[in-house]
């Protein structure tokens, strides 16, 4: 795959001026205390943690027999309300809150079932050959945040059992995987360069998805979205979009599998 079939800057260009969405892919989860987050660590959870209700409303169901895992909440009790009061007061008018309780209302992925979204395929190209060739290895997701999609780590990268969209995410973090951004070295500037980094990772997973025909709309509109709030609409140094296109054409080219006589 030494040439593209489809006009690489177009498309870049239409990740950063075309209005994105992200829709609620990070906000579909409860964002947890760290005081709860290490409270479910105490208990033996590394992954994504919601309440029965929450897990219904993503599609899952909690199994028979699963056990509710304990979470801090509040106590919250309302202020009694004066004699003679407004609608627009009592509107106004909030709980106060008088405490903490530990109960047991949250379960962990691995106590629900659901329905598995099939991955797209991709026709002469391999997710595992890549993988091979890259010396790049996917590990467990290990993280109780179920907001966050994935993580990449040296030459390991996880993916969240409930993302939005896996392929997108893996694309996203073998971008920053072969970009160079997880390296010893490099963690150290990451914070600071963020926003760069993240544009770098997403774009490459947006070249890629697009060249593979496996782009659809929602995909497409999350990357515009998430490739204009990192950048906060500032234009990319061509220094970054000439590190975009060679990162997607590495990996378009390790996982290309030829047809019988080519």
């Amino acid at each position: 795959m030494a040439e593209t079939r489809l006009d690489w800057p177009r498309l870049l260009d239409e990740a950063l001026t075309v209005p994105g969405n992200l829709g609620n892919t990070y906000n579909r989860f409860w964002d947890y205390s760290l005081t709860n987050c290490l409270l479910f660590r105490i208990q033996g959870l590394h992954e994504p943690v919601a309440s029965y209700r929450r897990w219904q409303s993503l599609g899952r169901h909690v199994v028979q027999g699963a056990r509710a895992k304990e979470v801090i909440v509040p106590v919250l009790v309302k202020e009694k309300p004066p004699e003679e009061e407004t609608l627009d007061e009592k509107r106004e008018r909030v709980a106060r809150l008088i405490g903490f309780k530990v109960v047991n209302a949250v379960f962990g992925y691995s106590d629900t079932e659901g329905k598995e979204l099939p991955e797209p395929p991709t026709p002469r190209w391999d997710l595992q050959q890549a993988l091979a060739k890259f010396g790049i290895r996917e590990v467990p997701y290990d993280s109780v945040d179920g907001n966050m999609q994935g993580y990449s780590r040296g030459l390991e990268f996880a993916i969240n059992p409930m993302a939005v969209n896996r392929t997108r995410t893996t694309f996203h973090e073998i971008g920053h995987i072969i970009l160079g951004h997880t390296t010893a070295l490099s963690a150290g500037e990451f914070l600071p360069h963020r926003g760069l980094r993240e544009f770098e990772a997403e774009a490459t997973s947006y070249l890629v998805g697009n060249e593979l025909g496996i782009a659809d709309d929602a995909w497409s509109a999350h990357s515009r979205g998430y490739i204009q709030h990192w950048l906060h609409n500032e234009q990319p140094p061509d220094t970054s979009i000439r590190r975009v296109c060679r990162a997607a054409e590495a990996v378009l080219k390790a996982g290309r599998v030829a047809l019988e006589g080519e």
